[in-house]
């Protein structure tokens, strides 16, 4: 019976070092740098608009990664042989595009374009960025224009925007009638003229936030998608920009709902890469901050995918 003993555990012990040895040879099989945690590892994925500072054209890639669930990954983003630049009719550019959004339910992008855009304060659609139709808009509440950071509300399926403006009321949150239509409705309540919104979106449960910018520094603020009216802010707990070249920096940004359950920034900057975050404030979980330089260009506006 103890000799039987014996060779069980003798037995068992060659099977466990057999099984750790493979392991190792699964290990040894993956890339340098790489383990198998990361090829597990969720990632956030989402489209960046980004704009050339010299020349206005604007361009759509496809970002997969994060700072703290990478590796992160940057592809244009083309469709049947063509490129990622927004053109009208495989022609004529897009310049200085200031949002970007996408419905998954349909595939289809949905753009806006500021006061300096080549077509100023358009509302434009497309599958194939290189074929971008315009939408007729109607601005129902007579305000001074100046669009950006369309975001599709993916719990309800509506549009949402930010009107920029120095003065009351033009300093807004609207909403799109999108899909159906480019009329632009004023919410009730403007937003403070000394917010600086560069950035909007939702996070997992419909709320709407926006990213108050202030050289390398930024706060994200609660705003009642119903209402316009704003809530709680929260210093952002790192910087958002790698150079802080303007008082008000652009940027882009996207709560990931998929992966990491936190906010991603990505700089729009016209002197040095681009600096790439993701990150939670203090009172919302946080304080939480990852950031790298580089991997993406000048970004003006993340898309939900």
């Amino acid at each position: 019976m103890n000799r039987l003993n014996l060779t069980i555990i003798v037995l068992g012990l060659l099977t466990l070092a057999a099984c750790k040895k493979g392991i190792k040879t699964e290990d040894a099989s993956l890339p340098a740098g790489t383990t198998a945690k990361a090829v597990e590892e969720c990632v956030p994925n989402m489209y960046s608009l980004t704009v050339d500072s010299v020349t206005g054209a604007s361009y759509i890639f496809k970002v997969s990664g994060s700072p703290s669930a990478g590796p992160i990954t940057v592809a244009p983003y083309a469709v049947g042989g063509g490129t990622n630049q927004l053109l009208i009719g495989g022609t004529t550019p897009i310049l200085r595009a200031s949002g970007l959004s996408y419905d998954p339910t349909t595939g289809i992008f949905y753009g806006t374009t500021g006061i300096t855009g080549s077509i100023p304060n358009a509302i434009f659609k497309f599958t194939n960025p290189n074929f971008v139709s315009i939408i007729p808009t109607v601005n129902t509440c007579g305000l001074v224009l100046d669009l950006s950071d369309v975001e599709r509300d993916q719990t309800t399926g509506v549009y949402y925007a930010i009107n920029r403006g120095t003065v009351a009321p033009n300093n807004t949150i609207v909403k799109l009638g999108l899909p159906v239509n480019g009329n632009i409705t004023c919410l009730p309540n403007p937003l403070p003229v000394s917010l600086k919104a560069r950035g909007l979106t939702f996070n997992c449960n419909g709320m709407l936030y926006v990213m108050h910018t202030n050289w390398a520094n930024g706060t994200i603020v609660f705003v009642d998608k119903i209402t316009g009216a704003t809530g709680a802010a929260y210093a952002y707990p790192g910087p958002i920009t790698s150079a802080p070249a303007v008082p008000i920096p652009d940027l882009g940004l996207h709560f990931d709902c998929a992966c990491i359950g936190r906010f991603i920034t990505a700089s729009f900057n016209r002197i040095t890469a681009p600096l790439v975050t993701d990150g939670l404030p203090g009172g919302l979980g946080g304080p939480v901050y990852n950031g790298v330089v580089g991997f993406l260009k000048p970004t003006v506006d993340f898309a939900r995918p």
